[in-house]
């Protein structure tokens, strides 16, 4: 059972999301915060697998939060929810250790898949072209080597693998990127705040 902090400040959103998620056998919302410092104290007192965490909220909004969460070692898995389509603010939320950074105007079917992913580690690729991609930790690895600038031969030397392993990983990175090439991976990866 995945147990799941919503955080939001309009009332009806929060019960809708919160209405929603109950009819998923997996996931159990334990609680609900109406802001950033109501959302500090119930992690305190919940300890959550997963956190959904509005954006714009009064008081501490949702990205003072995330980065007040992070400061204090505490790595519950985030995935930050948003009504505005802004990139630079969605990149913030990754830099700061969102695992995840959705629009509100996602499908429940996308949402539950997101929150199942989050909880196993992985981190949620660009949510308005893609909100079901999905990068596991060892894509991650290797996108960290390649924004390095290495090579094949030297990731697959970083991380104890083969070549012709990693050929196959960044082969499956572009194609979930839907680039072509290494350049263009790198200049995705920036933009999702991966790089």
């Amino acid at each position: 059972m995945i147990r799941l902090l919503v955080v939001d400040d309009q009332e009806l959103v929060r019960h809708g999301i919160v209405a929603l998620l109950g009819f998923e056998d997996d996931l159990s919302v334990i609680g609900q915060a109406v802001d950033g410092d109501d959302c500090l104290s119930k992690v305190a007192e919940l300890k959550p697998d997963v956190i959904l965490l509005d954006i714009r909220m009064p008081k501490r909004n949702g990205l003072d939060t995330l980065r007040q969460l992070r400061s204090e070692q505490n790595h519950t898995p985030v995935i930050l929810l948003t009504t505005f389509d802004e990139p630079i603010t969605m990149a913030q939320g990754r830099q700061l250790g969102a695992q995840a950074c959705l629009l509100k105007d996602i499908g429940h079917s996308q949402l539950t898949a997101a929150i199942r992913a989050v909880a196993k580690g992985e981190i949620i690729n660009n949510p308005k072209a893609a909100a079901h991609t999905v990068f596991n930790r060892r894509e991650l690895a290797i996108i960290r080597e390649l924004c390095a600038g290495k090579q094949n031969k030297e990731i697959a030397n970083a991380l104890q693998l083969s070549a012709g392993t990693v050929r196959n990983y960044l082969s499956i990175i572009l194609e979930k990127l839907e680039v072509r090439d290494r350049t263009q991976a790198i200049i995705r990866l920036r933009e999702l705040g991966l790089a």
